[in-house]
């Protein structure tokens, strides 16, 4: 009886010790896997990945990725940003445009006085906070302008996702310069769980381990990007005769314009070449070459020409 309880004692640590290796086995798997990905972002590993991966494994997100993806993507290499910033939306809202949590929205989960500081209307009557291809525009705008003032992206993410303040504030607070896994190991600032879901996240992708729901894009982001047009004032007086009600109902929509064939846009604080191309779904060299524009410089209150593609 007790040669029994001797071998079933020893079996039990041997599948103690085995588990633990298989587990150290794949720690290492991955530590070495992160590494090998790393480009223009660190990405070190730390033991909280673990959990975060499995969970995330094959984990069905919504189709705003796959429908916007080659916009996000083209939008990061104009810029020079790291490829590794398409998965960030994730960490923030789940890549969700119709994401809202305090004063953030949309699918970069932008605050309300970023997005205004950055061109988007964001008023009673519409939030481009919603529209993916607007934030997109301004919220990597803002990261580009944090990682000038950084000079590394880890610094800019955490600033972006919590707030530049709060980030001076932890910094001040600890004795040294943290460690990125530092800022989640003691909490040092409001969300930290933006480093472990954004490092899974590129992991993932880029193992070819995430899919993405065929769910259609919620109807409040589809009625939110459609575009606001300024109408063209009209170069002859007021007509005598009342206006149809057909006429009243689209004069805001650009066929309304004085020509079937183009609209005319009036240049906003914050507004961009890129921005606005992208807006009407044109490229930047037709919206230069129809405003015989050398330059990608524009001034507020110039009015450009929009051609009908």
């Amino acid at each position: 009886m007790k040669t029994k309880w001797l071998h079933i004692l020893w079996l039990c640590m041997f599948c103690l010790v085995a588990n633990n290796c298989c587990v150290s086995s794949g720690s290492d798997g991955l530590a070495k896997a992160l590494k090998s990905m790393e480009k223009g972002i660190a990405l070190p590993y730390h033991e909280a990945l673990d959990q975060t991966v499995k969970q995330m494994d094959g984990k069905s997100l919504p189709r705003t990725f796959t429908l916007h993806e080659a916009f996000v993507d083209s939008a990061l290499a104009q810029r020079a940003m790291p490829a590794e910033l398409r998965y960030l939306p994730y960490a923030l809202s789940g890549m969700r445009a119709d994401y809202s949590q305090g004063d953030r929205c949309g699918y970069w989960a932008l605050p309300t006085l970023v997005g205004l500081r950055y061109g988007l209307q964001i008023d009673e009557r519409r939030d481009e906070r919603l529209s993916v291809e607007a934030s997109t525009l301004a919220a990597l705008d803002y990261l580009d302008d944090l990682n000038k003032k950084y000079g590394d992206w880890w610094l800019s993410i955490l600033a972006y996702a919590n707030s530049p303040t709060a980030l001076s504030h932890a910094m001040a607070r600890h004795e040294a310069t943290p460690a990125l896994w530092d800022y989640y190991a003691l909490r040092l600032l409001p969300d930290t769980e933006v480093i472990r879901r954004f490092i899974a996240c590129v992991y993932l992708g880029n193992q070819g381990r995430l899919s993405f729901s065929a769910r259609a894009v919620e109807p409040s982001v589809v009625k939110a990007v459609e575009p606001v047009v300024t109408p063209t004032p009209a170069t002859t007086g007021p007509s005598t005769s009342p206006a149809s009600p057909k006429a009243s109902a689209n004069s805001s929509v650009p066929k309304a314009s004085a020509s079937p064939e183009s609209v005319k846009y009036k240049v906003k604080k914050g507004d961009t070449l890129l921005g606005i191309a992208a807006r009407y779904h044109i490229s930047v060299a037709n919206l230069k070459q129809w405003n015989n524009l050398k330059t990608d410089n524009i001034q507020i209150g110039q009015t450009l020409t929009i051609k009908k593609q």
